[in-house]
């Protein structure tokens, strides 16, 4: 999925295009691992607000969350909840929270194609990846669990990734939201690490509400 020194991801099909997403060159040196872990350990959700909280929004259904993680009301129109230690970016892909050694990454962003399914995104983007060093569909399937929309489907895949010099899996659901509009949350992280970033994504969506 690797494309170039600069190009990090290339993400589910928006506005019916691939949208690529680097970070302006190759990133530093990555330093030692800080990623939290989806651990069956529950404890009480602390609703802190990131920088980018704008305003109150709606509670999540979740609110009982593993330790580790906290909620952020993003300016974006959404709430979700994130590895308490990874940062905030914005670019024109969408909202990423970024792991300290910059080896994991939550992607979120709206599908505004209105002509485009949650499924066929994801078809989309399947197809489009095709072609990077390694990639592999793995499954493509409705959303095995409760989500945010009854017509969540995710698409999990590998690749070898050049950047980070390990394979990598990723999971990716596209699904409509409470308001009408699409979204896609996207985790990726090392092959070695699944399945970390199931979970990760999993609290996310359970926790994910729509907000303007």
């Amino acid at each position: 999925m690797v494309a170039g020194a600069a190009v990090a991801l290339i993400a589910v099909a928006l506005g019916g295009g691939y949208l690529l997403w680097g970070h302006g060159g190759e990133p530093a040196d990555t330093h030692p691992s800080a990623r939290a872990k989806a651990s069956a350990t529950r404890g009480t959700a602390t609703a802190s607000h990131s920088d980018a909280s704008d305003g109150v929004a709606p509670a999540p259904t979740l609110t009982d969350l593993p330790d580790g993680y906290r909620l952020v009301h993003d300016k974006k129109g959404f709430t979700l909840a994130v590895p308490g230690t990874w940062t905030r970016s914005e670019r024109k892909t969408g909202v990423f929270y970024t792991a300290p050694d910059d080896r994991g990454l939550v992607q979120i962003f709206e599908i505004t194609d209105p002509e485009i399914t949650p499924r066929e995104a994801l078809q989309q983007a399947s197809q489009g990846l095709s072609g990077n060093p390694g990639y592999e569909e793995i499954s493509l399937e409705p959303l095995g669990f409760p989500g945010p929309g009854i017509d969540a489907n995710q698409l999990v895949y590998a690749y070898d990734s050049k950047r980070l010099g390990v394979r990598v899996k990723v999971v990716d659901c596209a699904f409509t939201a409470t308001d009408g509009r699409q979204f896609a949350v996207l985790v990726l992280g090392p092959e070695a690490d699944w399945p970390q970033q199931e979970g990760t994504q999993q609290i996310a969506l359970r926790t994910f509400v729509p907000h303007v």
